[in-house]
């Protein structure tokens, strides 16, 4: 089984001031801060935030669950402002999970430069429906990595 999750949400931020934070290694170390119940931390395991960094994410103590996963950064365009992260090791992937891929992007709003709308999508591919329960309650506070 395979889908795909979206949200949108709309910033009151320009496109370029958000894409600072979302396009770059700053986002997981926002998430660290915002969900200490969630996340107790990362470490950059290869790169700088760029195409091609991989990163290791820890979770809190009573967070059920693996300790940790491993996300890669496959795209980061700061020209279109899209950052693509598939997990590739820990976390959903064994929890039933097959693929698990992030992409956010941020988009301008048209007469209002002060203003965008980031959409982070989440695609995934389960080896066995059951995953899904484990999958609802993580599945968007993943997406800020």
């Amino acid at each position: 089984m395979e889908g795909s999750v979206s949200r949108k949400l709309e910033i009151n931020v320009s496109a370029s001031e958000t894409w600072k934070t979302y396009g770059s290694l700053q986002l997981a170390t926002l998430a660290v801060n915002a969900f200490p119940e969630t996340y107790t931390g990362y470490q950059v395991l290869q790169g700088n935030g760029h195409a091609g960094t991989l990163i290791e994410v820890y979770f809190a103590p009573g967070v059920p669950g693996p300790a940790s996963y491993k996300q890669a950064y496959t795209v980061v365009d700061d020209v279109k402002r899209v950052k693509i992260a598939p997990t590739t090791e820990g976390g959903i992937l064994d929890q039933g999970f097959k693929s698990y891929v992030t992409r956010l992007d941020v988009k301008e709003k048209k007469g209002k430069p002060n203003e965008c709308t980031m959409i982070g999508t989440i695609e995934y591919v389960l080896e066995d429906e059951s995953a899904l329960l484990w999958f609802k309650a993580p599945l968007m506070a993943s997406m800020i990595s």
